[in-house]
């Protein structure tokens, strides 16, 4: 009896008993006070929906008992709560699903999640002619070797082949709180074709955006600094394997594309013109001016030598031979870089990433510039006699990695970079280039000792940088399959002499299911370098104190020819 008793009482009870009564009565509408709807917007699919929270069934049932009596407000309200509540207690506080990345929200939207995996499957076949096996390049990709990071020449046979995990990437990206505070980080596991070292995993980016106010977005962290259409773009859209070297040598920074910093920009979705300003450390990325040194002399004018003995003659004011190689002060750490960068879309909005992939049906056009100023990069140390110099490694590994060789052993210098560059879009068709120059100021103005008494310098300073690429494409299917073409000329120092590099590249690239997330490609490239000029204490070994640090002699151009086949799936 109780039982029985306890189920008239419940409220599923009376919406049975009113889903009969309805049932026979025939239904009749309500009033909108009662027919009010109660629910909650849910996203789906990139939509706000309405759900109600009361199953609509149910929920027309009860209103028709209530309104022919069979049911009290009261009652219809309490059952309406509770059906409210329980669908709440049933529904997740988070959904997952994957559209190009495996996805997570929450909600109410304050936080969603995209995790993304992208990898760069190489091989490389390569083929050199006699004067990379003497004299090498020594001057702008030298060998970095020991703990004082000494430059040999780099050296080798006429042939070569590899494979190579050229890039693998996992992304992390979403947003907090709201849409508009994003957080993106990626990190790298990869090694480079010229690594002297094994890959190792590493953050390459860690970075916050405020999208707040679409005239003031602030980006603070570490990321690519924008200052050039080269180093903006992703190595996921691109139609080459490789950027040409030119781009790299004239990064912002002149170490790497990325650094530690903040800029602040405007929204690029909304506005035709498009501004960056950036302050960063100026010194690459995951480092600061603080881990950097200076090996100064113990005495100032007072010579000092590598193994305790005095290289120079010393004054009569000099005290006993001292060692000179120590990193016993950190200067200019109060040095930042800054860099500006404007971008005007005259036509459309053609992006970063090279290639027509999406067959824009109206012609894409944008033109922009940037500049740069990163004092006070240490590239050796101010020992009197360059043979005995000491340099921060992490400045002098970034330096040669990107081809800037030349610049080693010059002690500290500022460099200011210009870049100008544009870009077409059309059914397909793609065509953009890029014009640099750097302008490398030396702050001990006088030329390098090249022996130990100083009778001999440097046959001159070193001069600026120029450079610059142009580059084409096109869709033979659309967005399957494309063609592309690239030539770039680079000047590394405009005070010398015969040193020369150019750059040709032909692509055939592959797009498997339309995207970049999966193609397939194939990039020749030849490679002309010239060696004259002369860069400073590249020889092995060095000569005993009282000899002459020797100049790397011209050996002819040094040219090289690659086939790279290459994988890229991200999903």
């Amino acid at each position: 009896m109780r039982s029985r008793f306890r189920c008239l009482t419940e409220p599923g009870f009376w919406v049975t008993v009113a889903f009969i009564v309805t049932a026979v009565a025939g239904g009749l509408s309500l009033p909108p006070a009662i027919a009010a709807e109660s629910g909650r917007l849910v996203e789906k699919d990139g939509k706000l929906v309405f759900v109600e929270s009361t199953d609509p069934a149910i929920k027309l049932l009860l209103e028709r008992a209530l309104k022919q009596g069979l049911i009290t407000k009261e009652e219809y309200e309490k059952v309406e709560k509770e059906s409210e509540e329980r669908a709440y207690a049933l529904t997740p506080t988070f959904k997952g699903w994957y559209d190009r990345g495996f996805n997570l929200s929450m909600n109410d939207n304050a936080f969603y999640l995209k995790i993304r995996f992208r990898a760069q499957l190489r091989y490389t076949q390569r083929f050199r002619n006699d004067a990379w096996r003497d004299p090498g390049d020594a001057k702008n990709f030298p060998e970095l070797l020991g703990v004082f990071g000494d430059y040999r020449a780099n050296r080798s046979d006429e042939t070569g082949s590899s494979f190579n995990v050229r890039r693998a990437r996992l992304y992390f990206m979403g947003h907090l709180f709201n849409p508009d505070f994003k957080y993106y980080v990626q990190l790298a596991g990869e090694t480079a074709e010229n690594s002297q070292s094994p890959g190792s995993v590493r953050v390459l980016d860690l970075n916050f955006s405020s999208t707040h106010f679409p005239l003031f977005n602030i980006q603070f962290g570490q990321y690519k600094v924008y200052f050039n259409r080269a180093q903006i773009n992703s190595t996921a859209s691109m139609q080459f394997a490789e950027r040409a070297l030119v781009m790299d040598a004239f990064t912002a920074s002149g170490l790497d594309r990325r650094d530690i910093g903040i800029t602040i920009m405007n929204d690029e979705e909304i506005y035709p013109v498009n501004y960056y300003v950036g302050i960063f450390n100026g010194a690459g990325p995951s480092f600061n001016r603080i881990g950097g040194f200076f090996s100064e002399q113990p005495t100032e004018n007072c010579g000092g030598g590598t193994t305790g003995q005095n290289p120079f003659p010393s004054p009569a004011s000099c005290p006993a031979p001292q060692r000179n190689i120590n990193a016993n002060l950190r200067n200019d750490i109060n040095q930042l870089m800054y860099v500006a960068r404007l971008n005007w879309n005259i036509m459309g909005r053609p992006g970063y990433g090279e290639g027509d992939l999406a067959y824009s049906e109206t012609p894409q056009i944008a033109v922009g510039g940037g500049f740069s100023y990163n004092p006070a990069v240490n590239a050796s140390s101010n020992s009197s006699f360059v043979g005995t110099d000491l340099a921060n490694l992490n400045f002098r590994r970034q330096i040669a990695a990107f081809g800037n060789a030349r610049q080693l052993g010059w002690g500290i210098v500022d460099y200011a970079t210009w870049a100008l560059d544009g870009v077409f879009k059309y059914r397909g068709f793609s065509l953009q280039g890029e014009y640099y120059f750097k302008n490398v100021t030396r702050h001990e103005k006088g030329l390098p000792c090249m022996n130990t008494t100083c009778t001999q310098t440097a046959p001159g300073l070193l001069g600026n940088a120029t450079g610059w690429y142009v580059q084409t494409g096109y869709y033979v299917i659309p967005r399957y399959l494309e063609i592309a073409g690239r030539y770039a000329y680079w000047d590394p120092d405009t005070n010398s002499a015969d040193d020369l590099i150019k750059q040709v590249d032909l692509s055939l690239n592959w797009f498997l299911n339309g995207t970049y997330d999966h193609q397939i490609m194939v990039t020749y490239s030849n490679i002309a370098m010239g060696t004259g000029g002369y860069a400073i204490g590249r020889s092995a070994p060095l000569p005993p104190q009282s000899g002459t640090i020797p100049l790397d002699a011209s050996g002819g151009t040094l040219i090289e020819n690659m086939i790279r086949v290459q994988y890229q799936i991200f999903f």
